[in-house]
């Protein structure tokens, strides 16, 4: 299929957003009466209310605005950003809808894409309850497969993992594997007080490995989290709602997650240790893994860890498939080409209200001459490579 930008594309970070029949008809019946009451998810008078360990929590947009599927492929910035946030807008219907979704896909040009949760990236990580989680994970699992199977050489789901437990998530990695997804999604966020770079979740690496799946760590807002992960003491004196609902934090927090993220993991040694381990960083942009690779390397230097690993993170991330996604005007992936021609690929975010085309990107790819062969390759031979599949 042609694409506007006359190559051919894979949005590496799109995303869809769980309907209540995520709960009402996905989700076994013998579970519903507890996750009533620790995660669910339902229509409101004045909009969605999500109950979250037995309470209401606030909703990943304050405002009016569902910043998380806010975008159309006929939208601006400025028709986003001068959107009346006191005024209820519908969610975009490609979020939910895959035969919607396929429609946008066409009108942005895009040939295939990964699809990462929403709902689901954001509380379920906070759920309490371990065999609910579980329970909930097999259940949006099992939805995301029905969505994607609309068009199943085009739409690429990844899994949720039910983290709370090592046992329950391994076992849904085999189950979804089984399954023909290609990629699991891990927020980098504690659970009971371990990220899960610590050792305790060394059978959930494995298991990933051993299946073939892409482990794609993806930040979320943190909305339902008393504060966000790794940032929250400087966020709470810098945070300032703006119309949209967008907090000054939200262009900090995803960098810092997933930037200390991988430098536990190289700490940890969890690439040499599974050296046929896949990975993509997602939704935190690509500026800054040169320097977390840098800092990690720094610090094993010094002395800081005692582990048997290599004192070349940088060597260790570029001689296994690792990627990290960039978006549609990241101006730093255009001028370092030479660290980013293999490692980068393209994500639109769809359908956030930041989303960006690859028309987007090729032009700003353009403006340092970067080659047509390193665009293709970002555009779409990376991640074809990294998920293995044909595009």
């Amino acid at each position: 299929m042609p694409t506007k930008t006359r190559i051919r594309v894979f949005d590496a970070d799109s995303h869809i957003l769980e309907p209540e029949t995520v709960w009402t008809r996905y989700l076994d019946p013998a579970y519903r009466d507890r996750a009533q009451q620790s995660f669910w998810r339902s229509a409101g008078k004045d909009g969605p209310v999500t109950i979250l360990n037995g309470k209401p929590v606030g909703d990943l947009s304050p405002s009016r605005i569902p910043r998380y599927a806010a975008w159309r492929p006929s939208s601006t910035a400025k028709d986003i950003g001068t959107s009346d946030p006191r005024k209820a807008q519908p969610p975009t219907p490609g979020a939910s809808d895959p035969k919607a979704r396929l429609h946008d896909m066409d009108a942005m040009g895009v040939d295939a894409a990964l699809l990462f949760p929403t709902l689901f990236l954001e509380y379920l990580p906070v759920l309490a309850d371990a065999e609910i989680a579980a329970a909930l994970a097999r259940a949006h699992n099992d939805w995301a497969r029905d969505f994607a199977s609309v068009s199943p050489k085009r739409l690429f789901p990844a899994a949720i993992l039910p983290l709370q437990s090592v046992e329950m998530a391994v076992a849904e990695i085999r189950r979804t594997a089984s399954l023909g997804f290609k990629a699991v999604v891990v927020r980098p966020h504690t659970f009971a007080g371990k990220p899960p770079t610590h050792p305790h979740y060394q059978p959930v690496w494995q298991a990933i490995e051993a299946t073939g799946m892409v482990a794609c760590i993806h930040p979320s807002c943190g909305t339902a989290d008393a504060e966000m992960e790794s940032a929250s003491p400087f966020i709470e004196r810098v945070s300032a709602n703006l119309d949209l609902g967008h907090p000054v934090s939200e262009v900090i927090a995803p960098t810092m997650d997933n930037m200390a993220f991988l430098v536990g993991m190289m700490t940890e040694g969890l690439m040499e240790r599974f050296p046929k381990l896949r990975t993509l960083f997602a939704h935190s942009g690509a500026t800054w893994l040169p320097l977390a690779l840098e800092k990690a390397e720094t610090y094993l230097w010094l002395g800081a860890q005692e582990k048997p690993v290599s004192l070349e993170p940088e060597h260790v991330f570029a001689a296994r498939q690792n990627a990290v996604t960039f978006d549609s005007r990241e101006g730093s992936v255009r001028r370092l080409p030479d660290v980013f021609a293999k490692t980068a690929v393209w994500g639109s975010r769809y359908p956030w209200h930041d989303t960006g085309t690859p028309n987007e990107a090729v032009d700003d790819l353009k403006k340092s001459g970067v080659s047509q062969g390193e665009i293709q390759a970002m555009l779409a031979e990376n991640a074809a490579s990294l998920l293995h599949i044909e595009i």
